[in-house]
This record gives structure tokens, sequence and C-alpha cells, in this order.
């Protein structure tokens, strides 16, 4: 992203896991907060930030083609990814006695 280019989830105040009806109520919440009458210009990032987020297409866009083209591909995926568990063998031993 550009250096004045905020992030959309920023401006709505929602995280990037947000579901499309957290992000539709953030919108809505922002909006009744600054109104177009009141704050155009502010109106304008929220309606552009929901723009970016509100279909699951365009929120997989933002997120492809917003990343530092520098960076290693798997930093898109860094913030989503669990930490992974060493359960130990016992799982597996159960499934291969079963069998």
């Amino acid at each position: 992203m550009t250096a004045n280019a905020m992030d959309p989830f920023e401006i709505l105040g929602i995280s990037p896991d947000a579901s499309d009806d957290e992000i539709r109520a953030a919108y809505l919440a922002r909006v009744r907060e600054c109104p177009p009458d009141r704050s155009p210009d502010q109106f304008e990032k929220i309606r552009n930030a929901y723009e970016k987020l509100r279909d699951p297409r365009a929120r997989i866009r933002h997120r492809l083609f917003s990343v530092d083209p520098v960076a290693p591909f798997s930093a898109v995926f860094a913030e989503t990814s669990a930490p992974r568990r060493f359960v130990g063998p016992g799982p597996w031993l159960n499934v291969l006695k079963a069998k």
C-alpha cells in the first residue's frame, strides 16, 4: 500500500477476519458517526473501505494486491494461520490401532 492510503480494516475498525455481517454493521455504524452532509471527506474514506471489503472476492483481491511486493508470499497469510501444536504420537497411534 502507499504511505497515504489507510487500511480499510482500520478505517472501519474491524479485524481482518471479520464476517460479512460484522463488516456491514461496522460500515453502518461509521456512516452514522460521519454522515456525508457533515464530513464528506471522511464519508468517502468509509465508503471506499466498505467497497473494498463488502464481498469475499473483493477482500481477497485487496489482501493479495495490498501486500508489499518485496515481502515473501507467506506474509500474505501470516495473520490468518493458527499456531500448530504438537500433541504427540497418541492420535496417530490410535488411528493405526483402530484399523
